[in-house]
């Protein structure tokens, strides 16, 4: 029973991943709105595709029963939420403040002007969601791997 709740929660999870790449990429936008990101695209890119493989060997293991899928999902679904604790990292940095080409006319001083990245589009409560609903999955994984619950 709880293998399938898994299923639910993971969807749940994928879903707000999806939302958040989605909203940092600015899919379907012209090229002219695209923004910089600090976020490393390496991580980028292997952190949905670990996770992915990782849901793939979940279901593995809902059809086969073979606790070998489980352990392997756990595996995965480990360094996925490692890439994406450091992506959360690098997403939650405070906003640099750059030194602008413009200086303050009546004082003389540099203008400083944030550095706007895309990852500053994603709404903080679809990041903090994402990640408690990872760690509820993980946890749930690693529970059912055991043979804690079943």
């Amino acid at each position: 029973m709880v293998t399938n709740g898994v299923v639910l929660v993971w969807l749940f999870t994928m879903a707000a991943g999806a939302f958040m790449f989605g909203t940092a990429s600015r899919f379907g936008a012209p090229p002219a709105a695209i923004r910089n990101s600090r976020l490393p695209i390496p991580a980028l890119l292997s952190h949905p595709t670990l996770t992915g493989g990782a849901f793939a060997a979940w279901l593995g293991f809902i059809i086969t029963e073979e606790r070998a899928w489980a352990w392997v999902a756990v595996g995965m679904l480990a360094a996925g939420i490692c890439l994406g604790a450091l992506l959360f990292v690098r997403t939650m940095k405070p906003e640099h403040v750059v030194l602008a080409e413009e200086t303050d006319e009546v004082v003389g001083d540099p203008v400083r002007v944030p550095y706007d990245v895309a990852e500053h589009e994603i709404p903080r409560p679809v990041i903090y969601g994402h990640g408690i609903f990872a760690a509820v999955t993980f946890t749930l994984v690693l529970l059912v791997a055991l043979g804690v619950v079943s």
